[in-house]
């Protein structure tokens, strides 16, 4: 089957937040910046030429991709959720401690009815979250 991977807009701080997210979750990342493609850059407005085309980071089958480039007419969204399957209890605690520095917390980490630890919370870049370990 097809992967999902989510590819979220920012409005030119792609660069500090793919760097945050990079931090928290680890993995690699590559970031495109519209100046490092000429054939681009040609296109753009000067102030433009600084920022993300383009960036992605993997961590096994993470898979976070992020832009600068964005429609001016959008809004940003409250119902999109990036959700992480961590492994255990402890990944779910060391993310959220890290990725939700800086941003409002909806539900600290705790064992919930169904059988698993989660947490969720917007990071710094109004992005959410939602993290989950099912125990059972």
């Amino acid at each position: 089957m097809a992967l999902l991977n989510p590819y979220v807009s920012f409005d030119g701080n792609c660069k500090e937040a793919m760097n945050f997210y990079k931090d928290a979750l680890g993995g690699d990342l590559v970031i495109n910046l519209v100046n490092s493609m000429p054939e681009m850059a040609a296109q753009m407005p000067d102030n433009l030429k600084d920022h993300v085309l383009h960036s992605v980071l993997t961590n096994g089958g993470l898979v976070l991709m992020g832009t600068d480039m964005c429609r001016d007419d959008r809004i940003e969204g409250t119902t999109v959720h990036l959700n992480v399957n961590c492994e255990n209890d402890e990944e779910v605690d060391d993310i959220f401690n890290k990725l939700s520095a800086g941003g409002k917390v909806v539900e600290s980490p705790k064992d919930m009815p169904w059988g698993g630890r989660f947490a969720a919370f917007d990071d710094k870049f109004g992005k959410h979250w939602m993290l989950n370990f099912q125990k059972r």
